[in-house]
């Protein structure tokens, strides 16, 4: 055996011991940042009002391109388009209107998104056992950067979204392989379902999902291959099988009416600047900052242990191919948050899709390092790292066993929803399904999507003379003279009856 190859072959066995570790690290991560918020009664408003969306078309109410969350407010919900409802709508007509539904959902996508993430890291990776082995290091650096855990554990858009998105990129990943570069048939094909993908992901949450698009250039421009006149063919291809879908689409006036008013409610409204309190410009480049501080602090600290261990100068030279690796999955995240910078109208969990690359690209970079900083601790140390670790596992599935059915965050709005529905509602015969609101109550989203997905009630912005209920805060100045407070014991609010 060759020096060259015995190094290797230390290597290698180094990366197999560190995986481990890696990977325990990892589902310690998975417990404490989202299992242990799924397992809570609380769920941030935007996925609640999701959840509220599907169970109403389940049940009849709206239908696919005309959804509705409740009487008073979205009425007719255009704030996105439809396909994360409608597929949702599905898990509820199999299982019934059980909150089961809203979890298993967002855990499928996280789950997928996953597996995803992994398929793209071995296929870029597939000749280089130690990056293969050092994968969970990718799913590391994108659980914890920005608001991805949190944005698993609460059903949001932007989860079906890096589904989609990331099965795009997936597949020309795979079509570009050296193995089947040549293979022009199968290259279609993959382009084909790759263009569907994004048309997937357009129908979940719009222009953000078209970043796909530009892939094939992006890996031209790390790996210069395949030819650029193939790589022009390719991106027509995408570009004119999503405008096909979306032709056959518009053919139908369901769909169509839905498009426009999207366009116009949510699109244009937000470009223009009267929706959203967050600018694009320096802001969101400050935001794309924050939300990758975790991953870039880490990989920043890897890169000065390496710097002043005289033992591991030279790993900071990375091969080539990690580079261009690393160059290109960087490139991906840029492209998916490059719309972002430019848009009027930012939240730091808007950048969910892109974290997913940008951690990818930098694990890419830290995988030789990281391998001999971890293996570098001796054998004791080590055994005492996997005992830990196995230990911190244990201890993350008890704490996340011991949240279970706990309401967590919104404790107050869930408690005040209950009371309030099972004093108006002791019988659906007596039940009246609409609370007419005064002072801020109106403003107070969570409330709004906890009466709705748990107990079908709406809340109302005016007091109208065929409403027996009024939901009042200490600002509200509405002559209430002919009601008297029920005295049901709200947090925040008196609920007053006729």
């Amino acid at each position: 055996m060759t020096d060259k190859s015995s190094a290797n072959a230390i290597e290698l066995d180094d990366a197999r011991r560190v995986s481990e570790l890696l990977w325990l690290t990892l589902a310690i991560l998975v417990c404490l940042r989202v299992f242990s918020r799924l397992v809570q009664q609380s769920f941030f408003f935007d996925g609640t009002i999701y959840s509220s969306i599907a169970r109403n078309l389940a049940e009849g109410i709206g239908s696919a391109w005309h959804l509705q969350f409740s009487k008073t407010l979205f009425p007719l919900f255009a704030e996105h388009p439809p396909l994360m409802m409608m597929i949702q709508s599905v898990g509820f007509r199999l299982f019934g209107d059980t909150t089961l539904v809203d979890r298993g959902f967002t855990l499928l996508t996280f789950l997928g998104s996953g597996v995803i993430l992994l398929c793209i890291w071995r296929r870029l990776n597939e000749d280089d056992w130690v990056s293969r082995l050092a994968a969970p290091l990718a799913l590391i650096f994108a659980l914890i950067a920005g608001r991805v855990s949190w944005a698993f554990a609460n059903g949001l858009l932007e989860n079906l979204l890096i589904v989609f998105t990331s099965v795009a990129v997936l597949l020309v990943v795979e079509a570009y392989r050296e193995a089947h570069v040549t293979s022009w048939m199968r290259r279609i094909g993959l382009m084909i379902a790759a263009a569907t993908a994004v048309f997937l992901a357009l129908m979940t949450k719009g222009p953000v999902g078209l970043f796909p698009l530009a892939t094939p250039g992006l890996y031209w421009l790390a790996f210069r291959r395949p030819s650029f006149s193939q790589v022009l063919v390719d991106s027509i291809i995408i570009l004119a099988v999503i405008a096909a879908l979306f032709a056959v689409l518009w053919k139908f006036d369901g769909p169509r009416e839905a498009v426009e008013r999207y366009w116009s409610i949510q699109i244009l409204s937000s470009l223009s600047g009267e929706r959203g309190n967050t600018s694009g410009g320096w802001s969101a480049a400050r935001t794309l900052l924050r939300v990758n501080a975790y991953p870039l602090l880490i990989t920043l600290g890897i890169f000065v242990w390496a710097w002043v261990s005289r033992n591991n100068v030279h790993r900071l030279r990375l091969r080539d191919v990690r580079s261009r690796r690393a160059i290109f999955l960087l490139l991906v995240g840029f492209s998916a948050s490059l719309p972002l910078l430019v848009s009027p109208r930012v939240s730091s969990f808007y950048f969910n899709p892109s974290l997913l690359y940008f951690g990818a690209g930098l694990a890419t970079l830290c995988v030789p390092l990281a391998i001999s900083l971890l293996s570098g601790v001796g054998s004791s140390p080590m055994i005492w790292t996997r005992r830990g670790l196995y230990t911190g596992l244990v201890a993350s599935l008890v704490y996340v066993a011991s949240l279970t059915g706990s309401l967590g965050r919104d404790g107050p709005q869930i408690l005040d929803a209950q009371k309030i529905a099972s004093y108006m509602c002791s019988s659906d015969r007596l039940c009246s399904r609409v609370i007419s609101t005064c002072g801020e109550v109106w403003q107070n989203w969570a409330l709004h999507a906890y009466l709705q997905r748990s107990h079908k009630l709406s809340l109302a912005p005016v007091l109208t003379d065929d409403m027996n209920y009024l939901l009042a805060d200490e600002s509200c100045d509405v002559d209430a003279s002919g009601f008297k407070d029920v005295g049901i014991g709200l947090s925040q609010y008196r609920l007053l009856q006729r």
